[in-house]
């Protein structure tokens, strides 16, 4: 099992995870989003190749409409 932390909350998986399978797992819809692991920004090309580890900070960014 690892254990990633998205957001600043703990999420706990059965095995690792790519980056992709975490966004799926948690149900976060990936249109207007940034994702960044460990303060590093992964492009969306590489979510499905990008293999998480125990331990890892996840941080998502939600663009939003402003005016």
């Amino acid at each position: 099992m690892i254990t990633v932390n998205v957001n600043n909350t703990a999420h706990t998986f059965n095995s690792p995870s790519s980056l992709q399978d975490l966004l799926t797992q948690l149900a976060i819809s990936e249109k207007g989003i940034a994702v960044a692991v460990n303060n590093q920004i992964i492009s969306r090309t590489n979510w499905n190749s990008h293999e998480l580890a125990d331990g890892e900070n996840v941080l998502i960014i939600r663009a939003t409409q402003g005016g």
